[in-house]
């Protein structure tokens, strides 16, 4: 009996250890261009003279910080992420349900019916990873002109609805629209969230 109830608590305490892992707690920080890594000053001088809404951002979940330039081009808002010393990591454009290839599509609205008794998509972004064979301003301009049109994965903030609670969570689905991952959304993120 005691040997079951010392199982049960180290199996209680490793699901928590797993669940607070899959909390989404970033802080973003609004910073001044001259805080970036110079090799992310370097990219914001090769960006397009017609950009709008420029901001760069200082970003920290407790583990790993990152840089994050923000911008509108061409009615499109954009999120360009890069590591602490200055590497690309994404490119995120936000966008629409509609604006995914249709097979992609139903796969991702079968999941969400499938998987949940009720669902609302709140966030929707196109995911863009740089090959190690671009170079990094290359890949950014052929974001933004639309040349590199195929994304990697889209990323979805949902609010979703199961039998025991509602909750915000960020899903990553593949670019044929399978389910790679999900996290919850902490609450306190929610504006962070939103863009």
């Amino acid at each position: 009996m005691k040997n079951k109830l010392l199982i049960l608590s180290l199996v209680f305490s490793f699901s928590s250890c797993l669940v607070i892992s899959q909390t989404k707690n970033e802080k973003e920080e609004r910073i001044k261009l001259s805080e970036l890594p110079s090799s992310v000053r370097e990219i914001v001088g090769t960006l397009p003279k017609k950009i709008k809404r420029l901001k760069f951002y200082k970003e920290t979940d407790g583990r790993k910080n990152s840089f994050e330039i923000k911008l509108k081009y061409q009615k499109n808002s954009f999120s360009i992420e890069f590591s602490e010393y200055g590497e690309l990591e994404d490119i995120e454009v936000l966008s629409k349900l509609k604006a995914i290839d249709i097979d992609a599509r139903i796969k991702i609205k079968r999941y969400f019916e499938n998987s949940f008794s009720k669902y609302k998509l709140i966030k929707i972004q196109k995911q863009y990873l740089p090959t190690s064979d671009t170079e990094t301003s290359v890949f950014v301009k052929g974001i933004l002109s639309k040349k590199i049109i195929s994304p990697s994965n889209f990323e979805i903030i949902a609010e979703i609805t199961t039998p025991d609670k509602r909750e915000l969570r960020e899903f990553t689905f593949n670019h044929i629209g399978v389910l790679q991952s999900f996290r919850v959304v902490n609450p306190s993120t929610y504006d962070y969230v939103l863009y």
